[in-house]
């Protein structure tokens, strides 16, 4: 099954495909490492942050079970999608060398798509290509647009194509050889590929069928060579290296329907529910809307169309020898969607299985130029002018979504972190059933799935599920904001505070009564008015612990808990932007924006007062124009004597933005033996020139002893 060339390699034609590869694996790896340490997880989202959500609560918890954990269906927690060997490998290398783990998971991926390059370069070998042809079919791989930028994704997608791709190529040697241990590693690899993803397994059977139908042809009884003995060996090694990967794949659908049938909401993502969303029906696979989706996905994250079209007209004048290998390949590209319409449609990673099939037609192409009689520099300019195509597109299309920095949160999941604990759940609806909040904000979730919001036998048994567990927060999103049946539910059996706290965009942000009170100051220190905005009625509770003097006595327990690190606690307080906390790494800090002064009783005699304060990294961040950047602030001490006039103890001002001293959390002192029993007054005030812009403090342990 070759078509051996036999046009001659020139030096010319090695050194600048070496070259030329060289150049393009350069690219690929400079582009792969485009906004690597960015959280952002673009591509895709809603199913990255669900393999992420994952992973994260495997090394959370420890939990190397098969029924895994991810949870944002309610309990019990897991409903297991694809066999977690992805995931497994992402905790174990982060757990190893201390990798943050979308670092690790990229690494993971990455490490899959460089692996998978030398066996198609194997492959390619058994169209009868020279070495350099081969290389040069490869690099259209390597700068295809949905490879750079889905190569260092958080998804299972290289990994199962690694796999299908390692089972393919060992799969012919077993059959073809005829050896246990090509027809050992064809179960393991083909084993492993239908676990992680059996879609991407399947397609890669489709090459595989259609190899073997070619040799049974060429050994079927009465052609030279023929025999029905050797028919029935071809017919015992193929089945014999596919047993074990279809047993395996049969197996984890069974086992993950089942434990998927445990959630009482979870039973839409079961294999007999999803069928004809995952294989199709007569009408999607022919359907024009449908089709729009897969022509949009193939010209905006595979090939430009004009390469497409240049590389067809090329193909048809100067790849004739090649025309049979290059049907096959496009036909394999094509005919995956036409069996999983649907899912092809709608989720442009599932082409990470497919797309190096087309990619490798072209390559044949640009090995049809180098076999014709065009001049050298003509020829080399085509080829060229194909993976220029190629980049142009990937510059054009994925790259300003990779060079996205900064952090991945909103208002709204800043908020969120700031009010509820890691043990609270979000309860939300209007948000289909995405990970991407509950990941953002390390939370678990009941996600109310679109369409369900007002089924009322649905919300009784995921409520159920859920009796015993704290309600961290009601979200209601998009047209779900008027769904006053879901929120009279959850007022009744979660305590949710019928007063909305905060909206951000299309979405309205409950709390249950134990937490509204202390979530609105929290709220409040997020600062986006423009997007997030503070409800009526929470700004008229607060009204009164605003720009004024407030004693500590006159206030409800749950805003004493503010001041719950202070030793002792202070008996009167003043804020001009309201109280609140800030989670920073793992601990909570009380929100001292300037102007806040706190009030201490201190017994007479020798005294040490202790403060931990500090500005958050982003109030002077290099991200941040210079211009809007915190000034500093100023820590002052006061001693206010009963009946004699206030005097100043200890100031200290803090500029992280000039000074790098003072970045970060700052352990200041201050000792004085004191005659009386006095007041000491600390204050947060404004930098040197007054201004209070992002001037964003953090307020640690006080003690006075």
């Amino acid at each position: 099954m070759s078509s051996t060339s036999t046009t001659p390699i020139t030096r010319q034609e090695v050194y600048l495909t070496v070259v030329w590869m060289v150049a393009l694996l350069a690219f690929s790896l400079w582009a792969i490492r485009v906004g690597w340490k960015s959280p952002h997880l673009a591509g895709c989202e809603f199913r990255q942050t669900q393999t992420a959500m994952s992973a994260y609560y495997i090394q959370l918890n420890h939990d190397f079970s098969l029924a895994y954990p991810t949870p944002i269906l309610g309990k019990p927690w897991s409903i297991p999608m694809e066999f977690p060997l992805y995931q497994w490998t992402v905790v174990t290398l982060s757990n190893l060398t201390g990798m943050e783990l979308t670092g690790a998971a990229r690494l993971v991926s990455v490490i899959c798509f460089y692996l998978t390059l030398p066996v198609l370069y194997l492959l390619l070998g058994r169209l009868g290509l020279p070495w350099t042809r081969r290389l040069l079919a490869l690099g259209f791989v390597v700068g295809c647009p949905l490879y750079l930028f889905y190569a260092r994704s958080f998804l299972i997608e290289m990994m199962a194509w690694f796999f299908s791709v390692v089972f393919l190529w060992s799969y012919l040697n077993a059959v073809e050889r005829r050896k246990a241990g090509w027809w050992l590693l064809a179960g393991i690899a083909g084993g492993l590929a239908g676990l992680v993803k059996v879609t991407t397994f399947l397609f890669i059977l489709m090459p595989a069928l259609g190899w073997t139908m070619v040799w049974l042809w060429g050994q079927r009884p009465g052609v030279v060579g023929g025999s029905g003995r050797r028919l029935t060996q071809t017919v015992a090694w193929a089945l014999g290296s596919v047993l074990l990967p279809c047993l395996a794949a049969w197996w984890w659908v069974r086992f993950s329907d089942a434990t998927k049938a445990l959630n009482p909401l979870a039973d839409f993502l079961s294999s007999e529910h999803l069928r004809s969303f995952n294989l199709g029906t007569a009408e999607t696979r022919f359907s024009a809307e449908i089709w729009r989706h897969h022509f949009a996905i193939l010209f905006r994250e595979i090939v430009v169309w004009w390469v497409l079209a240049g590389a067809g007209v090329l193909a048809l004048i100067f790849a004739r020898r090649w025309w049979t290998w290059i049907v096959l390949l496009v036909g394999l590209f094509f005919i995956v969607q036409i069996v999983f319409p649907v899912l092809y449609a709608w989720h442009e990673y599932y082409y990470v299985a497919n797309a190096f099939t087309l990619m490798l037609a072209i390559g044949l192409v640009a090995g049809g130029l180098l076999e014709s009689r065009l001049p050298r520099l003509v020829v080399w300019g085509l080829i060229f002018a194909l993976q220029i195509g190629q980049g142009w597109s990937y510059l054009h299309e994925q790259y300003p979504l990779q060079r996205l920095q900064g952090d991945c949160d909103t208002p709204m999941t800043r908020a969120l972190v700031m009010t509820t604990t890691p043990d609270d759940i979000l309860l939300m609806a209007g948000n289909d059933w995405s990970s991407i909040i509950p990941y953002i904000t390390r939370r678990r979730a009941l996600m109310i799935r679109n369409g369900m919001e007002y089924d009322d036998a649905y919300l009784t048994k995921g409520f159920a599920q859920l009796r015993g567990e704290a309600v961290g927060a009601l979200i209601l999103s998009g047209q779900q904001r008027d769904n006053h049946g879901l929120l009279e539910r959850a007022v009744r059996d979660y305590d949710i505070d019928p007063r909305p706290v905060f909206t951000y965009l299309e979405s309205t942000v409950y709390f249950p009564r134990r937490l509204r009170l202390l979530a609105i100051p929290r709220v409040k220190t997020v600062g986006d008015s423009q997007l997030l905005q503070i409800t009526a009625e929470s700004l008229a509770d607060e009204k009164p612990l605003i720009n004024h003097e407030v004693e500590l006595a006159s206030i409800p327990d749950n805003y004493r808990q503010m001041f719950s690190g202070m030793s002792p606690i202070p008996w009167k307080f003043f804020s001009q932007m309201g109280l609140g906390r800030h989670d920073l790494e793992g601990r909570n800090y009380f929100s001292g924006h300037p102007v806040t002064r706190l009030w201490f009783k201190v017994p007479a005699g020798p005294r040490r007062i202790s403060i931990e304060i500090g500005l958050l990294a982003e109030a002077y961040a290099d991200s941040v124009p210079w211009g809007e950047r915190t000034d500093g602030i100023e820590l002052a001490m006061i001693e206010e004597p009963v009946g004699g006039e206030p005097r100043p103890l200890f100031s200290r001002v803090l500029n992280p933005r000039d000074q790098t001293k003072d970045r970060g959390l700052q352990s200041l002192e201050y000792t004085a033996n004191f005659t009386a029993d006095t007041v000491v007054q600390i204050a947060v005030l404004p930098g040197p020139s007054g201004s209070i812009s992002r001037d964003w403090t953090v307020i640690g342990p006080i003690e006075i002893k």
